[in-house]
């Protein structure tokens, strides 16, 4: 009985993840409100094409986080002004262990893998902590960049390979300063009609849970972006 309860638990926590999106408006764009109503006040807008990343429903709105680039911004959006990246054509995996997961489709292969991450053969920069708060040091960068994966604890693994061969085309998709990694968590899925893959994944130590969607047209990388999990 525990043990049921226990996938449940996991179960629940992880469809009620967030997920990206793409603004789709026969306007050509989509307000971004305040509040989730049509009366409520418009704080921006967003043209067709931006990618976002959407908690669950409420209502026909959706808790809409964008412009990733500079910093989050958030609103509400009508969840009909949203194609889902999980709406375009699946590809499924082929195989799937602790360590290696492997999509395939046609032409479309992702080969991606985790492994132990080893603090000696990097730089760890922390932060010094308050101590008159009782606050202990904690991991700030590695190797420079900011940590995605974990709450300032040094990182158990990070990924060993995200390669995507696409048809004649091999790529080496950008994985740095990414870690704990949740292969099991990772999704393939291609737009035929622009020719655009989208991959994503949802990855945590448990504390630092973050999403990130890698996205390549035409067999070339465009685009990697980051957002915090919830």
């Amino acid at each position: 009985m525990r043990k049921f309860l226990f996938f449940l638990i996991c179960f629940y926590s992880q469809t009620t993840f967030g997920q990206f999106g793409i603004i789709s408006d026969k306007d050509g764009f989509v307000n971004v409100r305040e509040s989730p109503n049509v009366n409520s006040k418009i704080i921006d807008n967003l043209t067709n094409g931006q990618i976002v990343y959407c908690l669950e429903a409420e209502g026909e709105w959706r808790p809409t986080d964008y412009d990733f680039i500079r910093h989050e911004k958030s609103g509400y959006v009508h969840n009909s002004r949203i194609k889902f990246i999980e709406e375009f054509d699946n590809v499924p995996y082929s195989r799937i262990t602790d360590s290696t997961v492997i999509f395939k489709k046609d032409s479309i292969k992702l080969f991606a893998t985790k492994t132990k991450f080893n603090p000696k053969n990097n730089k760890l920069q922390y932060r010094k902590g308050d101590a008159s708060n009782n606050e202990m040091n904690y991991l700030e960068r590695i190797n420079g960049k900011e940590i995605w994966g974990t709450d300032g604890y040094i990182p158990k693994k990070k990924y060993g390979q995200f390669t995507l061969i696409y048809g004649k085309e091999k790529m080496n998709l950008p994985i740095d300063n990414l870690f704990e990694p949740n292969l099991d968590y990772t999704k393939v899925n291609i737009d035929t009609k622009s020719k655009t893959i989208y991959i994503s994944a949802s990855n945590s130590d448990g504390a630092g849970s973050y999403e990130v969607l890698w996205i390549i047209v035409n067999g070339k990388f465009k685009q990697r972006i980051l957002t915090f999990g919830f």
